[in-house]
């Protein structure tokens, strides 16, 4: 994103214009509850039904509802939770702190509080290491865990946020945020067009509406420390991958680059990981957003390991 206002096609506009309100796309018989949990108020959906229980954990700048075309997918299957993570969707601010032990702490309070039955756990980005750390620290409350949106390698050094590119970028994307709070919901979804990728084709209303609603409500206080918490991923990365040798449940870990080939077919493989409890696939020509640009492959990768 650049601090020039891109030019889009009349049709993306109108397109855009006639999304629905994040309320209009949420399944009516999903509930809608807040759960007290080591401090905070943590708001989160449910499917419901006497099935087994899967817990979503969203990445950072998301919401729950980023989940919610992948959770229509999964439910006829399984009760799922879909969580807002402290600072993001409608869970208290994150003003006690944001460190990957809180957010771990967090969800562990949550499956305690709302007394689940040792869920399913399937975590993008932020919450895939929130679900690692989760399954080694309390493998009690943990059935399985599904890690996606994870490269395999460390972050990008701390030089790359401090170059003038990255923080021209930065700077834009904040100005971003601080408009869509006073902005109307089609003044929303317009300015939002400059969040896809150049030459991306439109997301469907069941994709793009949550990915708004998330940037709407997420605290600007985190994003305002984002050089901060970027300085920490590399210890956080190594935390993770140290922890992970810890972990007795069964692991899915779904591995992407973070850049598409252009006009290369996105292929899926199964490898065996480094431990017996282990599999890995591999999803290669494919970018960091697994779960929304190659929805089908993830949804069967998913599926196929949680019913093993």
């Amino acid at each position: 994103m650049s601090s020039t206002q891109p030019q889009f096609s009349p049709e993306q506009i109108a397109a855009v214009k006639s999304y629905r309100k994040i309320e209009e796309l949420l399944p009516s018989h999903w509930s809608e509850s807040f759960v007290k949990a080591n401090g905070l108020r943590h708001h989160y959906y449910r499917t419901g039904g006497e099935k087994p229980q899967l817990v979503l954990l969203h990445g950072f700048e998301e919401s729950a509802v980023c989940w919610l075309r992948v959770a229509k997918a999964l439910e006829p299957d399984y009760d799922i939770m879909l969580i807002d993570a402290r600072g993001h969707g409608l869970s208290d601010r994150a003003t006690t702190g944001f460190t990957p032990q809180l957010l771990t702490e967090d969800v562990a309070n949550v499956i305690q509080a709302l007394e689940l039955d040792r869920p399913h756990i399937l975590g993008f980005s932020m919450g895939s290491d929130t679900a690692i750390r989760l399954a080694a620290i309390y493998p009690n409350l943990v059935r399985t865990i599904v890690v996606s949106g994870a490269s395999g390698q460390a972050p990008q050094p701390q030089n790359f946020v401090n170059s003038p590119g990255y923080q021209a970028w930065y700077q834009s994307f904040v100005d971003y945020l601080k408009a869509l709070k006073t902005q109307t919901h089609e003044e929303r979804m317009v300015s939002s067009l400059r969040m896809l990728p150049p030459f991306a084709p439109l997301l469907p209303e069941d994709e793009y509406v949550p990915m708004v609603e998330a940037y709407t409500h997420v605290d600007m206080d985190l994003i305002l420390q984002g050089n901060e918490l970027w300085s920490r991923a590399g210890q956080q990365y190594e935390e993770a991958r140290q922890l992970q040798a810890h972990i007795t449940c069964p692991v899915l870990l779904m591995y992407s680059g973070h850049g598409a080939t252009s006009g290369a077919p996105v292929m899926s493989r199964e490898e065996p990981g480094e431990r017996l409890n282990e599999t890995i696939v591999r999803f290669e020509n494919a970018g960091h957003l697994i779960y929304r640009e190659h929805f089908e492959q993830f949804i069967e990768v998913v599926a196929k390991f949680l019913k093993q």
